[in-house]
């Protein structure tokens, strides 16, 4: 019976009946072999959640990779939980490696899914700690407020699940111990140089120390801030439609009169130096292409974009392919 569960098992079950998961459907589980996959792993496998395992071996830690890779098989085999590896033949970016390792893992997810026949899921272990972290993290270098909504516990477009996002770490850890379930240790989250782990292993310890307490409240933020989000970016789609107009893919022009009326004139320059591919440090300076005292002729160039002030207009161009930029 469903109410038999204890523990992480009972509360994983309830997520998924909350969100309306068929029991019957399958998890694609992103796991690593840490402490976290695992328990949630161990939690799907144990309520009769039809997963599979889906590791990825980036090879970066030589041996350490082999060996995660080796354990998550043995115990899925054990456990009888069928396992799908992908071993990338390179893990490159200029957004750095970590970037680059979420971007290959989440793409093989999809296709897993994808490739899947019958209704799927895929699901992360990603816990309110890492909520917590994630919120600093776009705090201090997001310039998008609606980035503080940080993640969520489901993402249906991207048939996305984070069972776990309101349990904590040391809930996690508890249940580990208890229930004897094996896990490893990856020796890049104890680098200091990741931004992340610094925030997990100083930032947030120094917080917790400060006033207890201190992680669980900022992982509120992100809840609290998803639905004021959701109606902040509305109501900037509703004043871009009445001060902006898209010419073509190349070529757009705000009304400079009708903007300065906005309550949230500075989000849409913010917005619109997104979509153009312009730095947000660059904002002040397009604000100021807007004052009164600017004369036509008045420009702002960056090495997509190029802004052009013509009376009560600005013109925003492309100076090369967005398209191609981005790629």
């Amino acid at each position: 019976m469903r109410n038999a569960f204890r523990g992480l098992p009972a509360l994983v079950d309830r997520w998924l009946k909350e969100h309306r998961i068929p029991r019957d459907c399958t998890i694609i589980l992103g796991m690593s072999g840490g402490r976290d996959s695992m328990a949630l792993a161990a939690c799907l496998n144990r309520i009769g959640q039809p997963v599979i395992a889906a590791h990825v071996n980036y090879g970066l830690r030589g041996d350490e990779s082999i060996a995660d890779q080796a354990f998550v098989e043995q115990w899925c085999q054990q456990m009888h939980i069928p396992v799908k590896l992908h071993l990338p033949a390179h893990v490159e970016s200029t957004e750095g490696v970590q970037s680059a390792a979420r971007k290959i893992r989440y793409q093989w997810f999809q296709t897993l899914k994808q490739e899947h026949t019958g209704l799927a899921f895929i699901a992360t272990a990603h816990h309110a700690d890492d909520q917590a972290e994630t919120v600093l993290l776009h705090l201090i270098r997001s310039s998008d407020p609606l980035a503080l909504a940080a993640m969520k516990p489901r993402e249906d477009t991207a048939s996305l699940l984070r069972p776990f996002l309101h349990v904590s770490r040391s809930a996690i850890t508890a249940w580990m111990q208890q229930e004897g379930i094996p896990f490893r240790d990856d020796s890049s989250n104890a680098k200091p140089d990741y931004l992340r782990n610094r925030l997990r292993h100083e930032i947030l310890p120094l917080l917790e120390d400060i006033r207890a307490g201190s992680g669980a409240h900022i992982a509120r933020w992100a809840d609290r801030w998803q639905p004021i989000s959701l109606q902040l970016k509305n109501e900037i789609d509703l004043a871009l439609e009445r001060c902006y107009q898209t010419e073509d893919k190349d070529c757009g022009i705000l009304r400079v009169s009708v903007w300065k009326e906005e309550p949230l004139a500075d989000e849409i320059l913010y917005h619109l130096a997104q979509r153009w591919h312009i730095s947000a440090r660059a904002v002040p300076e397009i604000k100021g292409l807007c004052e009164e005292t600017v004369q036509s002729g008045g420009r702002f160039e960056s090495s997509h974009t190029t802004l052009t002030r013509q009376g009560d207009l600005l013109h925003w161009k492309a100076t090369i392919d967005q398209n191609t930029s981005a790629s």
